[in-house]
């Protein structure tokens, strides 16, 4: 009699454990668009769900599924967006035109080895104007002091196809007339090379503040567009969130 109430018990909260639930908000400090010295600052909502940790819904890749997952690697896709960029963001982009957002198509892997671990997400945009592919790679190494605080650092750097700096760091003749630049041809390579320090407090088992702090250096065809006002790029957030 008293056995049966004890099992759905137990069953409710193994189907409860399958989901992660992380919600909130957070306000921004970073560059009007990349690549240039005045920054804005701009407040948006924070989510990272995920089932099983299999599939998964967050800004940063958007909704997708580990399509592998074993010994401490992963393989996934996703889907996501980019906002692009518009012309006035800046008066630096004047008669450059605006470049569509639109959704992406990402594949990204993963290897994790203690606290140490590799990353590497193709990013390729397949609505609207073709704005080519990027390669982000990623290095980090996880920290925790306690059971409330933990840091987690990493050394960052994209690459970028011919494509994507067409659209963004080169200038036509079209362009050049419009807006006085110069005619400038952008080639693919690595786009940036950078840091990134993201710490994550709790406050108790559901509420929890979390920091990031990034530099990125501009590099090569990147840094030397007549777009470019500052090669040193920096992004600053601070955030609150709540966990079910």
């Amino acid at each position: 009699m008293n056995a049966k109430p004890q099992i759905k018990r137990d069953q409710h909260q193994d189907h409860s454990d399958d989901w992660s639930i992380r919600i909130g908000v957070s306000g921004m400090y970073k560059p009007d668009y990349e690549g240039s010295e005045d920054y804005e600052r701009r407040g948006f909502p924070m989510f990272d769900i995920s089932w099983r940790n299999r599939f998964f819904l967050n800004l940063r890749q958007g909704l997708g599924v580990y399509l592998w997952k074993r010994n401490d690697v992963k393989v996934g896709a996703s889907i996501s967006y980019t906002f692009g960029r518009d012309e006035n963001d800046s008066g630096n982009l004047d008669g450059l035109g605006d470049i569509d957002g639109g959704a992406t198509a990402n594949v990204q892997f993963e290897r994790r080895i203690d606290n140490f671990s590799f990353n590497v997400r193709h990013e390729k945009k397949f609505t609207n104007e073709d704005t080519g592919f990027q390669v982000h790679f990623g290095l980090g190494y996880n920290m925790r002091f306690g059971r409330r605080f933990m840091l987690k650092t990493s050394v960052k750097t994209t690459y970028s196809s011919s494509d994507y700096m067409e659209k963004y760091f080169s200038i036509t003749q079209g362009q050049s007339s419009q807006s006085g630049l110069p005619v400038y041809d952008a080639d693919s390579g690595f786009k940036s090379l950078g840091i990134r320090i993201v710490s994550i407090y709790g406050l108790n088992r559901h509420w929890g503040v979390q920091a990031m702090a990034s530099y990125d250096r501009l590099l090569g065809d990147t840094a030397n567009s007549p777009i470019v006002k500052d090669e040193n790029q920096y992004l600053l957030a601070l955030g609150l969130s709540y966990m079910f």
